[in-house]
């Protein structure tokens, strides 16, 4: 019966031939389905908000995830709130970063202000304890801890053997497969100048959620002494690994790890990274820019957990562009990639890098940005974010507007053209939250903006598309997922559109309009078989579904796949998309395959760009299996 039915298509072809001559198909114009040309990002930026307006002064700024609850977010700021001073701004969101509210001068528990220098970095420790080191009058390292969620804080006490402290940084060790899980870290790098035998890098911790710390202890020595080794960097990794980094001067960048909570280091290499550029040399419209390093341990649990990442401000040609140093050996050796990816030409600047890595292993760095700037005089906040361990980025910009470079009216430190050296960016759930500040409101003050992230993900192949020799599809295409409810009627709840990975085939789809529930997963790609999963999927809020329609036909409802080499996929040839591959298909493929018609079109089934015999092969072949849609709708 096959063979009859294909003698039928064939005839059925010739004639269609005929009937196509003003290049009109038989069956009318083709509905132009959904095009990988379209620029389809997955990733969803909120409206820009301050985050405490008012007339205060507020840079430097962090951010920091409560480790147990991901809608409780925090952020820091320097401010000037005390008159010819600095002290600490504490920002707090319990709603995921919906509303915002805090105080641009933290108190102690009797009321009165806590006077801080600089270098404020939030942490909310293993067992929720809030801790803020920072740079404190005299050149010592002080810190003050939080039970009460930020409404006050304790008495400020000073960091046992410190002399001359500077850029003060910190980290804790949340993670849940570690040794030394609760324990929070600060590194410094002292700089007294005339004591070169207590001058480099130091570290101090403590095991009681900030109350008492170790006395510091030198991590690396400082052997010029004036200020060489600049601490940049400190991350921990899943076993309770620390990895520490600074700049040394001219231009390499030092790492140490230790595998036992701080107390020793098995590594020491003050030319672990060798950059094309180096910090406290960038000037830019007599502004200094001088951003130092970030560094970020994979957390995650998957492929990449324990990868390290380190981004760096650097020279590429004409332009400063930001540089990825990524390590797979927990730092023994380093490789690295552009990160941002403007193709503008001409000059432009990306600087003052934060770096976050997500609990699904994204990578992803914000920064200032002036590529939308022709006089590099104004910027704006990008995202570069990569799925793949830092091989490919994506470039987003998160902030609404423009906003141009001054020196503040209230010079900072008293520096002529110094507006501070670093942002902060915190993940949870499906969020990223970015704080960085800007002059846009004539002043320098913290801003964020909630970014969603994808909240999906599926792995399909369109059959047609499969090479079976390197096994990989011909080309990156759409695909259109709904998410239908679980039971009967099964009406759509959402929908979202995302781009199949070449090798990976993965597609990765935000939905926006969900709550917790379960869902029918309706796939649909321009020229195959509507194809639904096989029975509905548990979501929860906040966490990522993943499914696979590759894996067994049974993935699919009523077994509706096609098994190809290895992988089963979903069946082409529904040019039409009418649910059903039949001769209307067939007709559509042999009109454009004689009028020679190629590129992005629906008829070209097996994803190479031209539409020929191989086109309609995989047509008829599934039209004499009677292929079409399967669906509980039927």
């Amino acid at each position: 019966m096959n063979n009859i039915l294909l003698v039928m298509l064939g005839i059925f072809h010739l004639y269609t031939h005929f009937q196509t001559y003003n290049n009109t198909p038989l069956f009318g114009v083709l509905d132009n389905y959904y095009s990988v040309e379209n620029n389809i990002e997955n990733i969803y930026v909120g409206q820009n908000k301050r985050i405490l307006p008012g007339s205060v002064l507020q840079v430097e700024t962090s951010a920091f995830t409560h480790p147990s609850n991901p809608n409780l977010v925090v952020g820091s700021a320097i401010t000037d709130f005390i008159i010819g001073g600095y002290t600490t701004g504490f920002y707090i969101t319990t709603n995921g970063g919906f509303n915002w509210q805090g105080t641009n001068n933290i108190q102690n528990s009797a009321g009165g202000t806590i006077i801080t220098v600089g270098d404020p970095t939030l942490l909310i420790d293993y067992n929720g304890n809030f801790i803020i080191p920072f740079a404190s009058p005299g050149g010592k390292v002080g810190v003050s801890y939080s039970t009460s969620y930020g409404a006050n804080w304790s008495f400020p006490v000073d960091v046992p053997g410190v002399d001359t402290a500077d850029r003060i940084i910190s980290a804790t060790d949340n993670s849940s497969s570690s040794f030394f899980a609760g324990r929070s870290y600060i590194v410094y790098d002292e700089f007294r100048y005339y004591v070169p035998a207590i001058a480099g890098v130091f570290i101090t911790f403590t095991t009681n959620g900030g109350i008492n710390w170790s006395a510091s202890k030198e991590i690396n020595a400082d052997t010029v002494g004036f200020d060489n080794c600049i601490v940049s960097g400190i991350t921990t990794g899943p076993l309770g690994e620390v990895y520490v980094l600074w700049y040394n001067h001219p231009y390499s960048l030092g790492f140490s790890k230790s595998t036992n909570g701080g107390v020793n280091w098995i590594i020491n290499n003050e030319n672990a990274i060798s950059p094309n550029y180096g910090y406290g040399t960038f000037t830019h419209k007599n502004i200094k820019l001088n951003g130092l390093p970030a560094m970020k341990a994979d957390l995650s649990g998957g492929e990449r957990n324990g990868w390290l990442y380190v981004v760096n401000l650097e020279y590429r040609t004409d332009s400063i562009d930001l540089v990825l140093y990524r390590s797979t050996n927990t730092g023994l050796s380093w490789t690295s990639n552009k990160v941002n990816q403007d193709n503008t030409g001409g000059t432009r600047l990306q600087f003052f890098p934060a770096i976050d890595v997500d609990k699904y292993g994204g990578l992803n760095i914000i920064y200032y940005d002036t590529r939308s700037s022709p006089g590099n005089d104004s910027c704006e906040i990008f995202m570069s974010r990569s799925t793949d361990g830092g091989n490919t980025f994506n470039d987003k910009k998160i902030s609404d507007h423009k906003f141009k470079l001054d020196t503040p009216a209230v010079r900072l430190y008293d520096y002529l053209g110094y507006i501070g050296s670093y942002i902060g960016v915190t993940s949870g759930n499906n969020k990223i939250t970015p704080i960085w500040y800007d002059n846009s409101s004539g002043r320098y003050e913290a801003w964020t903006t909630s970014i969603e992230l994808p909240n999906f993900e599926i792995k399909i192949i369109p059959e047609g598309f499969y090479d079976t020799l390197i096994q990989k599809i011909r080309m990156k295409d759409t695909v259109k997922v709904f998410l239908r409810a679980g039971v009967s009627p099964y009406p759509r709840i959402d929908s979202s559109k995302s781009i199949i990975d070449s090798i990976s085939f993965i597609a990765s789809l935000l939905f926006r309009n969900i709550t917790t529930g379960s869902y029918y997963i309706e796939a649909r790609h321009r020229n195959s078989i509507e194809t639904w999963n096989a029975v509905p999927v548990s979501y929860t809020i906040g966490n990522k579904v993943s499914y696979d329609f590759t894996s067994s036909a049974g993935s699919a409802y009523g077994s509706n796949l096609k098994f190809v080499s290895n992988k089963w996929c979903v069946f082409s040839g529904d040019v039409n998309q009418d649910g059903v591959v039949d001769g209307a298909d067939a007709a559509l493929v042999d009109n454009d395959v004689y009028n020679f018609l190629s590129g992005y079109v629906n008829s070209d089934v097996n994803g190479d760009r031209i539409v020929d015999g191989s086109d309609a092969l995989i047509v008829d072949n599934n039209a004499a299996n009677f292929v079409s849609k399967v669906t509980p709708l039927q």
